[in-house]
């Protein structure tokens, strides 16, 4: 998405909750990867300081990522459950 969240307008529209439920998959997927991804960088072994800061540095921002995906996987749970509404449109 190109625009801003302060340029976009409030506006209600309609998703479906497979596509919903589709799209929280994908956010898990993200997630496990994350974590696959930094416990294989854990199994590197090296006596050079820098490599080992790298190592760190990605490890961390790969787990920081898997957490707040998590979260928004269960930002999209709670809008997957949430109760069907009716819109009237009043044109």
């Amino acid at each position: 998405m190109s625009q801003s969240n302060d340029i976009l307008e409030p506006r209600l529209v309609a998703v479906d909750s497979y596509y919903l439920s589709v799209l929280d998959d994908r956010i898990q997927d993200i997630s496990n990867d994350c974590e696959s991804l930094s416990m294989a960088l854990s199994a590197i072994k090296t006596d050079d300081d820098t490599s080992k800061g790298v190592i760190v540095a990605v490890r961390a921002a790969l787990l920081a990522n898997s957490e707040l995906a998590s979260i928004i996987s269960e930002q999209m749970s709670a809008l997957i459950l949430q109760p069907r509404v009716e819109v009237i449109s009043h044109e």
